[in-house]
């Protein structure tokens, strides 16, 4: 009933895959899209998906051997067959989206430079194979990523990815250094459980050096050495720090404090919210302030802190 179902649907496709390497007999292959991935194995040097994409998407079947993934091939899932064929070259053909993109990986050693994605978002502005470039090449470059926007269909701008850069995008720009901060309230972030403000501690005549952090962040953990010999040497009068516990839940951020030393404040279950306002997209992220409230440095990490804040804080 399934198949039935997808061969009826006007936006199923097929994908017809083929593995030349004599090795991989009953390897798994995965099609990985968004947050789904789909399973096959090989079979007499074959193996084969379908499904039905209610809008164009980017996925990637990824082959493995030995239970290693070997080189992984994207393709568009779109209407109609796409034949996979995994050899030296990887390639997907067989629809429009699918074989303009082969044509251009061909042409291109580095998917990654420029000249490649310049030309990819050139002929794709309005449709799914135009969001990746812009998204490489705007990424974190306001200038650049509102040239491209301005360039950009309708499709494109509205991809979720794209919408959230924009906005991303937008409070870096109002949270840029010289900026006033902007407060939040966690109604369940003090360490008693009740309500906690970024401007308890921002803008009273402090310098504050506030942590966006997780308990599952690797380098987050890594940098708490220098947090800690920052306290040690700076805490007092004219300087404070505060750790935002983000995407984290409490009961883990609150385990992992006494392990990690932490003895300044931290304002825990902040969640996505402080992240939002300040445009953080990668953790650790430190942002200082200075005793009025505006935002002196952002991104600050090791030695850098070191720096920043000597000649300040003589």
């Amino acid at each position: 009933m399934t198949l039935c179902a997808c061969n009826q649907n006007p936006n199923a496709y097929v994908i017809k895959g083929k593995v030349l390497a004599e090795d991989c007999e009953g390897c798994d292959v995965y099609l990985r899209h968004g947050r789904t991935t789909d399973t096959a194995k090989v079979q007499g040097g074959q193996f084969r998906f379908e499904g039905v994409a209610e809008e164009p998407e980017v996925a990637h079947v990824i082959l493995f051997s030995q239970g290693n993934p070997k080189p992984n091939a994207p393709v568009v899932l779109e209407p109609g067959t796409v034949k996979v064929t995994f050899s030296d070259a990887i390639t997907a053909i067989g629809t429009p989206l699918n074989d303009d993109l082969n044509r251009l990986r061909g042409k291109y050693e580095n998917t990654r430079g420029w000249d490649y994605n310049s030309e990819l978002f050139a002929g794709h502005t309005n449709d799914i194979l135009g969001v990746s470039p812009l998204m490489l090449m705007g990424r974190g470059n306001k200038p650049v990523f509102d040239s491209l926007y301005a360039a950009a269909g309708e499709f494109v701008r509205n991809h979720p990815d794209i919408v959230r850069e924009h906005e991303r995008l937008e409070q870096l720009e109002r949270t840029a250094i010289g900026a006033m901060f902007t407060d939040f309230t966690i109604e369940d972030g003090s360490a008693d459980g009740g309500p906690v403000s970024l401007s308890d501690y921002v803008g009273k005549g402090k310098y504050v050096l506030v942590d966006f952090w997780a308990s599952w962040c690797a380098p987050c953990k890594a940098e708490m050495p220098v947090l800690r010999e920052v306290y040690k040497r700076y805490k007092g009068k004219k300087f404070e720090i505060v750790g935002v516990a983000v995407s984290d839940k409490r009961a883990d951020t609150e385990a992992i404090v006494p392990e990690l030393g932490i003895t300044w404040p931290v304002i825990y279950n902040a969640q996505s919210v402080p992240s939002k306002i300040y445009g953080v997209d990668a953790i650790p992220h430190l942002i200082l302030f200075d005793p009025d409230g505006r935002i002196v440095e952002r991104g600050l990490r090791g030695e850098k802190i070191f720096e920043t804040l000597s000649p300040l804080l003589k």
